[in-house]
């Protein structure tokens, strides 16, 4: 079985944690190579060589994680993606999108905003469109936080089952938070960032 090539945009610690889970395990006897992508490697029209390949007709990466964050440029790199690998059906994209594209969950409007914009153009792409590659829009909750909330290592391992085990199956957008209920840890969310500026802790 060939390698598989993945590139991800962004050097968070949840991409440090998909990158070394990736690399720490095997795929039906073949490994995977990874290369974080910085939003300045990638630009509008395409040309960088994770994405196409010198001439521009081929994708040279086999799974793009759309990752970083930076105002709206999640989408831009979607649309890279979607127009070079529309009729591919080997390729995949996982966008890291979060809870709060939903509407009036998050107070962050515009952080929200953007969010909402990546899993509408998902959305379209998946509904009204011919694409042949695989895509799924990862939504998450809080992470790693003293307050309930998500772990790294769980996260990255969703994305690597996503990736290896199911390769006649979309989730097509999944939402993925700690169990703890939603409103209780939004509150204490408030009681910290309130202690934080009294400067009581």
């Amino acid at each position: 079985m060939p390698n598989k090539r993945i590139a991800i945009t962004g050097t968070t610690k949840l991409a440090d944690f998909i990158k070394r889970t990736f690399e720490a395990s095997p795929w039906m006897g073949g490994t995977f190579e990874i290369k974080q992508l910085r939003m300045e490697d990638i630009t509008v029209n395409g040309t960088n060589c994770w994405i196409f390949d010198e001439n521009n007709k081929q994708a040279c990466c086999d799974i793009l994680i759309n990752h970083a964050h930076k105002d709206f440029e999640q989408v831009k790199i979607l649309e890279i993606a979607d127009r070079a690998w529309r009729n591919n059906p080997n390729k995949m994209i996982i966008n890291i999108s979060s809870r709060a594209a939903q509407p009036n969950i998050s107070k962050g409007h515009l952080y929200a905003s953007q969010k909402a914009a990546l899993n509408h153009f998902a959305n379209n792409l998946t509904y009204n469109s011919d694409r042949q590659y695989k895509m799924t829009t990862l939504n998450l909750g809080l992470m790693n936080s003293d307050l309930p909330s998500l772990d790294y290592t769980y996260v990255a391992g969703y994305i690597y089952e996503l990736v290896t085990r199911y390769p006649d199956v979309e989730f097509s957008e999944v939402v993925m938070s700690h169990r703890a209920n939603y409103r209780d840890v939004q509150n204490d969310k408030q009681t910290l960032l309130d202690l934080e500026k009294s400067g009581l802790i």
